[in-house]
């Protein structure tokens, strides 16, 4: 019984770790160099963690997940 909770341990520790990982290399793609955005100011946090004008400027920054409002 002590292994097979030793086995289930091991493998949600091994879950955590591989998909913690996924989370941040999904966060930025490559940045696109044909982008144009307007100049209208409507903050968005990146997944970085950095504050970008407004979603365009976020998504031509490769960024892939925001949120609305300035990051803090």
């Amino acid at each position: 019984m002590e292994k097979y909770f030793k086995s289930c341990a091991y493998l949600i520790l091994f879950s955590i770790i591989a998909f913690s990982s996924c989370k941040s290399s999904a966060c930025i793609e490559k940045q696109s160099t044909n982008c144009i955005c307007t100049y209208e100011y409507n903050p968005v946090c990146g997944c970085n963690n950095k504050t970008y004008g407004n979603a365009c400027e976020a998504q031509c920054n490769g960024i892939t997940h925001y949120t609305q409002g300035a990051c803090k």
